[in-house]
């Protein structure tokens, strides 16, 4: 436990209800609930703030750091009834979409909305965009420029309908009404892809929409151009196609699309447009890769372009342009494929040989997939590490580029250097969550619930494990306004109100830490 904490107590007078104050809303009263919905966290960690959702006041409470071991807040509204709140990739902004009043019965009454916070040390309201009717679901674009909202909830809903959000716009003018086909079904899951070079035309990106039984084109650089949409083949039992995994090349503008069920990948190559009123054409090729893929993905080798399907113990190497295909036998039979080689080199051009990291759920060996014309099918590094992969997950910034986090099934965690080729395991006595720092120089790892929470540093390797006085409910990293970093472990719920414990995120130490409580009633005039 922390001994002698320095307790803060962040509320004002008025907010107690003492005498004098007036009236208050009955809001107030309402216990301190910090998420609004199943949709909605608890809480976002930013750059330079920790955005904490107050559903009953329907606002947003950003906890900042103006100096070492210090927390202060601002509120902002959210709008009526929130529907949705994302993180941009870049961890700057938050993004909230609300439903607003409905119905309206008075002029006055709130509109939907999607409004984007930013999340520095110094938060405010950037922008607001006024929707014309409630929608439930967004996408956001990693690279920041759309946003896309859709799934309305009104009266009358147009369930493929698509509102594409340009970001370097304001108002009315930054917004364009997409309706899909009725016959693919809803929209399930959006991607944005970096600039394709299309052949005969301009580099362009494009935004992909999975729907049951279908794929559909929208070219971002035109977005109220006509769409393409492509319909999935069926699976070898008779059933409707849907797609499983999107994977694309951007130096062949080729999508690959694994289709869920099948030994099948849709290869969807796009080319010069075909028809006067076309910007790019589409030309489907249907692959058999011999067995149900676990999962795809594209490679380069001096050779060219090649498909990676992982189908078995096998990796089935595909020449998308001419569908000759290869067999590299593997070691175990893995189920995520992950390009490296980025991380690897940070000059890597696409033309390079690339390398892959290989993992699986169901076996104890990574392995390094290099594929390079003087090994004709590339080479295979295998490693036993002891645990198996659930996910890989990203070290954001240079320092570290060349280091993932694996995450097992059971959630704890090993490092991997992917320079030297060596993992290390972080032992845990339970299942954790982690949170990557945003300039990544380190990962924090605590248990929903319990009172422990840890960070491990990249450089060393060494972990620091800290005890909290109350249940820890999320750790964020966030830069203090003086340069420094700041790790906060909120307390939320549990009819206990807000409050967090905060270290010196560089050097944690229980001696040094600070313990806030009622941060709910901060900003309150």
């Amino acid at each position: 436990m922390i001994e002698n904490p320095t307790r803060i107590w962040g509320w004002a007078a008025c907010a107690l209800g003492l005498v004098g104050c007036g009236s208050r809303a009955s809001a107030w009263d309402a216990p301190f609930t910090p998420s609004a919905g199943v949709t909605v966290s608890s809480s976002y960690g930013l750059t330079g703030s920790v955005a904490v959702v107050d559903a009953p006041l329907g606002r947003v409470l950003m906890l900042r750091s103006p100096s070492a071991l210090s927390i202060d807040s601002v509120a902002f509204g959210l709008g009526h009834d929130l529907a949705t709140a994302q993180v941009s990739s870049d961890k700057k902004t938050l993004f909230a979409l609300s439903r607003g009043v409905q119905p309206q019965r008075s002029a006055s009454d709130e509109l939907p909305q999607l409004m984007l916070i930013d999340g520095s040390t110094a938060p405010s309201v950037l922008k607001s965009y006024v929707l014309t009717e409630p929608m439930d679901n967004l996408a956001l674009d990693p690279q920041n420029e759309w946003a896309v909202v859709y799934g309305g909830s009104g009266t009358v809903v147009n369930p493929n309908e698509l509102v594409l959000v340009d970001l370097s716009q304001d108002g009315d003018v930054a917004q364009t009404f997409k309706t899909l086909r009725s016959t693919g079904g809803k929209p399930k899951r959006l991607t944005f892809t970096p600039k394709l070079a299309v052949a005969g035309a301009d580099p362009r990106r494009f935004l992909v929409v999975e729907r049951d039984s279908d794929i559909v084109l929208i070219d971002l650089s035109n977005p109220v151009a006509n769409v393409v949409t492509v319909p999935l083949p069926v699976t070898e039992n008779g059933q409707t196609g849907t797609s499983a995994q999107i994977v694309y090349d951007a130096a062949s503008a080729t999508l690959a699309v694994r289709v869920a069920g099948s030994s099948s990948v849709y290869a969807l190559p796009l080319g010069a447009p075909a028809q006067p009123d076309e910007a790019f054409s589409v030309a489907p090729n249907l692959i058999d890769v011999g067995g149900i893929p676990a999962a795809i993905d594209f490679m380069h080798t001096a050779d060219g372009l090649r498909l990676v399907a992982l189908v078995g113990t096998n990796a089935v190497l595909v020449d998308p342009v001419t569908t000759n295909l290869k067999t590299k036998p593997l070691s175990a039979a893995f189920t995520g494929i992950r390009r490296i080689t980025a991380a690897l080199d940070a000059t890597a051009s696409a033309t390079a040989d690339d390398v892959a990291l290989l993992y699986s759920q169901n076996s104890t060996t990574i392995a390094f997939l290099t594929l390079d014309a003087s090994t004709s099918n590339g080479s295979v590094d295998s490693y036993d590490i002891g645990v198996s992969v659930k996910d890989v997950i990203d070290v954001p910034g240079d320092t570290f580029a060349d280091r993932k986090i694996l995450e097992t099934p059971a959630h704890q965690f090993y490092m991997l250097d992917l320079t030297k080729r060596q993992s290390a395991p972080m032992e845990t006595s339970t299942g954790l969550t982690l949170q990557v720092a945003p300039d990544g120089d380190r990962v924090w790892a605590y248990e929903p619930g319990g009172t422990g929470f840890a960070s491990v540093d990249f450089s060393t390797l060494h972990p620091i494990s800290l005890k909290a006085e109350r249940a820890v409910s999320s750790v964020y990293e966030i830069e203090a306004a003086d340069g420094g970093h700041s790790a906060l472990a909120l307390h939320a719920g549990n009819g206990q109100g807000l409050g967090a414990t905060v270290v010196d995120a560089v050097h944690p130490s229980t001696a040094t830490a600070r313990f806030y409580s009622g941060l709910e009633f901060g900003g309150v005039k």
